[in-house]
C-alpha cells in the first residue's frame, strides 16, 4: 500500500476550542445556516490546512495533549480537494519529523506532525484574534498572515 493511501484513511485531530473559535468561524460548515457574512473558507479542511501551514512557517509545533480533542475529516479530504496542499503537508511533516526517513513507513507519525503544527498555527491565529477580534475580517488578512512571516532560514 502506498503512503498516500495509508494517510488517506487517517483522521486529522484538533482541539475542540480551535474548531469553535477558528474553523467554524472562518469556514462554511456543511449543513449550517448561511449568514450574510461571507466565510473565507468554503470547507473545514481549508481552515485546518491554513493553520497547519502557519504552524510550519512559524516553526510552532504544539502537541495536542489529552481531552477536548475531535476530528471532522480524513486526510483524503485534503488530498482529494487540494492535492498540492496535501503533498506540501506531507513533505513538510517528513522534513520536521523526529524519525527522519523512517517516517516514510509510519503514516501515524506524519499525521501526528501535521496535527501538532496545525495546533501551533491555531494558537498563532488565536493570539492574533485576542489582540484584535476583527483582524481577519478583511479577506486579504488570510493571505497577508502567510506572507508577512519572516523568511525561513535553510
Amino acid at each position: 500500500m502506498s503512503l498516500v493511501a495509508e494517510l488517506s484513511d487517517k483522521r486529522l485531530r484538533y482541539r475542540v476550542a480551535h474548531r469553535k473559535n477558528i474553523m467554524d468561524r472562518f469556514s462554511d460548515v456543511q449543513g449550517s445556516q448561511r449568514t450574510i457574512d461571507r466565510k473565507y473558507f468554503s470547507q473545514l479542511w481549508e481552515s485546518y490546512t491554513w493553520a497547519a501551514i502557519i504552524g510550519f512557517i512559524n516553526n510552532k509545533r504544539v502537541p495536542l495533549g489529552t481531552g477536548g480533542i475531535d476530528n471532522a475529516f480524513k486526510f483524503s479530504v485534503i488530498y482529494n480537494n487540494g492535492g498540492e496542499l496535501a503533498d506540501a503537508l506531507i513533505l513538510l511533516a517528513l522534513a520536521e519529523s523526529d524519525k527522519g526517513y523512517k517516517s516514510l513507513i509510519d503514516p501515524d507519525e506524519i499525521i501526528r506532525v501535521i496535527e501538532e503544527y496545525a495546533n501551533g498555527g491555531f494558537e498563532i491565529i488565536q493570539s492574533k484574534l485576542r489582540e484584535d477580534d476583527s483582524y481577519f475580517n478583511n479577506p486579504d488578512a488570510f493571505i497577508e498572515e502567510l506572507l508577512e512571516r519572516e523568511e525561513i532560514e535553510i
